[in-house]
């Protein structure tokens, strides 16, 4: 039917792109956490090449409620895969089925439904792809991102490996980011490069809007994201073209949901209930250590259908399963992670100090966690365990926390409830000039920080990301940085953001 032309052999060393998909979909293939009867070999075949023409004449086909066109770039992904034809096929099975799911939220939030072909182009259907910038999960959600969208991150879990969150916050996103440009290749370009990165390059070449011709300008880890895609459709359509034959592969497993209140190991569950530990991590991949925090606040995990009854059955011996040995006692959970992974920092619930007694503060307007803590000198962390504050953005006036101190200064720090703000400031060696609410100080705020900078002040129901839209080449990341903000959970109604003049 088409000319034929030579595959290439090897990929490109310096092919940033080419090279983590294929390290994705080998990881898939051979060190992937799907249970043994998911996991599947092909024989290699000899995969026709195809010429420039042949593809231009395949994308003219091409069912999309998208703009998708051809480039050489396409083309080059495009035979890539195909070079990978017994390894891709599983990839293909993964992403036929997941995509009905994808499709079906699509069509809810108004969006292309081509884009349910995003996550086998950006990791070859891989949940625990990492990319260079620390975007994670099948979507490549970046951290401040899953965040932004409400998703639990932290050194046990990791939600953006939650296939249903991590679909809803890529959705959301996407969505965020289209309203923005009007223009899907550049929603694109900003949701894998960062919308600073596309806002940057489109000044450099004169407000020039056309994707394939910023492409060289934005950073290789994101800039594929487009011709990706286009490729990830055609061989979704096209397979049997390509002669990829996808097997019939049923990935779904029925399950029972468990709520878990005790700090619980999959191997208490392997122990117990004799469930595969490959089973398990398919069916909660947000759990990175095999480890379910849930020590301050209640953790929901996925069980093969027939087991809720024997959990709870055997509740008690579960939760007691060697758990000398799984949880160390004297210190906290040290569970390396694999040699080839990231490695995080450990993560221990704050736990109330003995010799304490509990207090109640008020929260008034102005207030943020940051100076709660300070006044009672305790950290942000323990006030948020002690309260289950998972989103500190959603802090209320009027909401009572709890603050623990020690037993020996209850009468210093019951006072606090009752101060004003300049006179909880002082108390902590901070005066009005620095940092207060005053009208007087607000004013001066307001002024122009020099030529180049002004203050925003941020206003009910404001994000970095809303923020950054009503500034022309302004991102979230940009203004997180600028205010050396490291969460972007912290950003309080009346707080004064620097911003730059671009």
């Amino acid at each position: 039917m088409y000319a034929q032309k030579p595959v290439p052999e090897a990929v490109e060393s310096d092919d940033y792109y080419l090279n983590f998909w294929k390290q994705n979909l080998d990881s898939l293939n051979i060190e992937t956490d799907m249970p043994a009867r998911f996991q599947m070999t092909y024989a290699s075949q000899i995969i026709p090449g195809y010429s420039e023409t042949d593809f231009k004449e395949i994308i003219s086909q091409l069912k999309s409620d998208l703009p998708l066109r051809y480039d050489s770039r396409v083309g080059d992904i495009l035979s890539f895969y195909i070079q990978n034809g017994d390894k891709t096929a599983f990839a293909l099975a993964y992403s036929e089925q997941l995509g009905e799911q994808f499709q079906k939220q699509l069509k809810a939030a108004s969006l292309p439904t081509t884009l349910k072909y995003l996550p086998l182009a950006l990791t070859a259907m891989n949940n625990k792809a990492l990319g260079k910038t620390g975007a994670a999960g099948l979507w490549q959600l970046m951290y401040s991102t899953g965040r932004k969208e409400g998703l639990n991150i932290d050194s046990y879990v990791d939600e953006r490996r939650n296939i249903e969150k991590s679909t809803t916050a890529a959705i959301s996103e996407l969505k965020q980011l289209y309203n923005l440009y009007q223009n899907w290749e550049l929603a694109l370009g900003a949701y894998a490069c960062g919308p600073s990165n596309v806002n940057k390059s489109i000044r450099r070449l004169q407000n020039q809007q056309d994707y394939y011709i910023l492409y060289s300008n934005l950073p290789e880890f994101g800039r594929d994201i487009v011709p990706a895609l286009t490729a990830a459709a055609i061989l979704s359509q096209f397979h049997d073209d390509f002669k990829i034959k996808i097997p019939k592969i049923d990935f779904n497993i029925i399950v029972d949901t468990v709520e878990i209140s005790q700090r619980l190991h999959f191997k208490q569950l392997n122990g117990v209930l004799n469930i595969s530990l490959d089973t398990l991590r398919f069916l909660n991949p947000q759990y990175k250590l095999d480890i379910v925090p849930a020590i301050n606040q209640v953790y929901t995990i996925y069980l093969p259908q027939g087991n809720l009854i024997k959990f709870n059955a055997l509740e008690d011996s579960i939760y007691h399963y060697k758990d000398s040995l799984l949880f160390e006692l004297k210190k906290p959970m040290i569970l390396p992670p694999p040699s080839k992974e990231r490695h995080y920092a450990k993560y221990e619930p704050q736990r109330v100090p003995d010799g304490s007694a509990l207090l109640y503060y008020h929260i008034k307007s102005g207030d943020n966690l940051g100076f709660v803590a300070a006044w009672y000198n305790v950290k942000v962390r323990q006030i948020e365990d002690w309260n289950n504050i998972y989103d500190p953005r959603r802090i209320q006036i009027g909401k009572k926390l709890k603050i623990y101190v020690p037993e020996d200064k209850v009468n210093y720090y019951r006072k606090v409830d009752e101060l004003s703000y300049d006179e909880k400031q002082k108390r902590v060696g901070k005066t009005s000039n620095s940092t207060t609410n005053t009208k007087t100080t607000a004013k001066k705020k307001e002024e122009p920080l020099g030529s180049d900078w002004f203050y925003h002040t941020v206003k009910s129901g404001e994000s970095p990301y809303i923020i950054a839209k009503k500034y022309n080449g302004v991102s979230p990341e940009d203004i997180l940085r600028w205010n050396n903000i490291e969460d972007a959970r912290y950003i309080q109604i009346g707080q004064k953001l620097k911003i730059k003049k671009q």
